[in-house]
C-alpha cells in the first residue's frame, strides 16, 4: 500500500493555486498542474479527484469560513448592543485577517470559479452583509430600506474584493479595509 505524502500534497496544492489564479478553474490544466508540482498526472489523481477535487481542497474552507464569520459577528454584535458602525468595524477587521491568510483562495472564488458550485460566493457574501445592514440599521418592512441595504453591502463587499486584488502587504491591506469600512459606515447610525 502506498501512502500519501504531505510534501507532495502541498506541492500539488501550490501548483493548483498558481494555475487557477493565472488561468481560472475552467482553463486550468491538470497536466500543467502535475508538471509544475513535479508529479506524474496519475499521482495527482491519487491525491485529488481531478480538477474539481483540487478546487475543493483549495477553496472550500474559505467558502464556508466567510459566511460563518459574518454570522458569528452578527450574532455577537446584536447580543452585545454594538452600533452598526462598531459591527462593521469588527467585520472589516475579521475579513482583513481572513484575506491575509487566504487571499489567493478568495480571488479564485471571486474571479476564477464561474460555472462551478462556488460561483455564488460573491453574491452570497453580499446578501449576508446586506442582511446584517438591514437587520442592524433598518429592520422594518420598507422595500426601499431593503434595497439600500443591498446597495451598501454590494459596494462594500466589492470594494473589499478590489482591495484584495491589489496584493498589498498585511498592514496596508488592513488600513485600506478599515478606510473602506469608515467610508461606507462611519456615522451610519445617524444617517438612517
Amino acid at each position: 500500500m502506498q501512502y500519501k505524502k504531505k510534501y507532495i500534497n502541498d506541492k500539488i496544492l501550490e501548483a493548483g493555486l498558481a494555475e487557477y489564479l493565472e488561468k481560472g478553474y475552467r482553463q486550468g490544466n491538470i497536466s500543467a498542474i502535475a508538471q509544475n508540482a513535479g508529479v506524474p498526472v496519475g499521482n495527482l489523481y491519487r491525491y485529488f479527484d481531478g480538477k474539481s477535487g483540487l478546487l475543493d481542497a483549495l477553496v472550500k474552507n474559505v467558502y464556508t469560513e466567510i459566511p460563518k464569520t459574518v454570522e458569528r459577528l452578527a450574532n455577537f454584535d446584536a447580543q452585545n448592543g454594538l452600533s452598526v458602525e462598531g459591527a462593521f468595524l469588527r467585520l472589516a477587521s475579521s475579513l482583513a485577517d481572513i484575506f491575509d491568510s487566504s487571499g489567493k483562495e478568495i480571488i479564485i472564488l471571486v474571479d476564477k470559479c464561474g460555472t462551478t458550485r462556488y460561483e455564488d460566493f460573491s453574491e452570497k457574501t453580499i446578501e449576508q452583509v446586506a442582511n446584517l445592514v438591514y437587520d442592524r440599521l433598518y429592520n422594518d418592512e420598507q422595500p426601499f430600506n431593503r434595497l439600500m441595504s443591498r446597495l451598501m453591502a454590494r459596494a462594500f463587499v466589492r470594494s473589499l474584493f478590489d482591495i484584495l486584488r491589489l496584493h498589498l502587504p498585511r498592514a496596508e491591506m488592513q488600513a485600506m479595509v478599515l478606510k473602506t469600512m469608515k467610508f461606507y459606515f462611519y456615522g451610519i447610525d445617524a444617517r438612517k
